[in-house]
């Protein structure tokens, strides 16, 4: 049977992309001990643009904090912190944070971690999917 656990998201190393992004792992079938969906908080800085890309599988985008444009196939939508973002499989999608001063923060949701490719990024550079502030 699995423990309760409670993730402190200032506790979880960031895994850096580039200068513009950085993700935070803070769920996953390892850390919760059991078969769960995957979240991950991803900060795109001020200003920066994501590069988009298109999925297999279903993810979908929780808007924490700040605001930004998302491009997805050939539409362009506004959104803002509050929103939640079904992205289908297939769909291509890409951000930009348009504030010149404040990050966007999202949460993104998948039914299994290794669809996410900076989850599989991350088990590749560090040998496993979640690690704290306090390792190496």
């Amino acid at each position: 049977m699995p423990k309760a656990r409670i993730i402190r998201d200032t506790q979880v190393k960031p895994f850096v992309l580039d200068a513009s992004y950085s993700s935070k792992m803070i769920l996953d079938d390892i850390v919760a001990g059991a078969q769960t969906i995957q979240i991950n908080e991803g900060t795109l800085k001020a200003g920066c643009k994501t590069g988009g890309g298109v999925h297999e599988k279903n993810e979908i985008y929780f808007i924490f904090r700040g605001s930004a444009v998302i491009h997805l196939d050939q539409e362009t939508f506004n959104i803002q912190a509050g929103d939640t973002v079904f992205i289908p499989g297939g769909v291509f999608h890409s951000l930009d944070n348009n504030s010149p001063t404040e990050d966007l923060v999202l949460l993104t949701f998948w039914e299994n971690a290794q669809d996410n490719e900076v989850y599989n990024l991350r088990v590749k550079a560090w040998g496993k999917s979640f690690k704290t502030i306090d390792e190496d």
